[in-house]
């Protein structure tokens, strides 16, 4: 199987598609950051027109087979991310309005808790990855973290600690879990593991 991964291109690719796939790629995480799907979309949509943030064609990756996209990925230096999450949250202020992002906040600085953690400064960090459920279970996925390792020597991601499937997969492909953080959110625990691959 012969994927590619090409720099996400506004004039070349689905952007409607791609926000999906970065939405339904944690669908209970994404709801708290992004809202209900379709307003979650609609989200990502302007994040990906807009500067200094995750979903800028910098980080974001179109996993493409066969002239069909089947996966995304955003992915970045661990050492950007600090300064990414801070950028991150003005382009949230912008594409929410400031009312709506003022309401977030509370949950957003409880959300940065739960996505940090130790991890060495020349990593590369994997915000998300996403297989569109069409192509699942066809092996795309593991040649997207395989391509991603070929070039990085050591990887990391959060995975929420409810995502039991989406563990499995990334023990499968080399991952180790390394720390756990929690948080409550409307009298529920919320949490994610964060996973190493050397």
């Amino acid at each position: 199987m012969s994927i590619k991964l090409e720099r996400y291109n506004p004039e070349k690719h689905d952007m409607h598609f791609i926000a999906n796939l970065i939405y339904i790629s944690d669908e209970e995480m994404n709801s708290l950051v992004f809202g209900e799907q379709e307003s979650g979309i609609k989200l990502i949509t302007k994040l990906m027109s807009m500067d200094n943030n995750y979903f800028i064609s910098s980080y974001l990756k179109c996993a493409i087979y066969e002239d069909e996209i089947v996966g995304a990925i955003v992915a970045f230096q661990v050492n950007k991310k600090s300064k990414l999450d801070t950028d991150s949250g003005k382009a949230f202020s912008k594409a929410m309005g400031f009312l709506a992002f003022l309401k977030k906040m509370p949950l957003f600085f409880k959300m940065a808790k739960i996505t940090s953690g130790e991890m060495d400064e020349n990593g590369y960090y994997i915000h998300t990855i996403s297989v569109s459920p069409s192509y699942q279970g066809r092996g795309f996925g593991t040649r997207m973290i395989e391509m991603v390792a070929e070039k990085q020597n050591k990887l990391y991601l959060h995975v929420n600690v409810l995502n039991q499937r989406a563990q499995k997969f990334y023990k499968n492909v080399g991952f180790q879990l390394r720390s756990k953080d929690t948080m409550m959110y409307k009298g529920k625990e919320i949490g994610t593991y964060l996973m190493e691959k050397d």
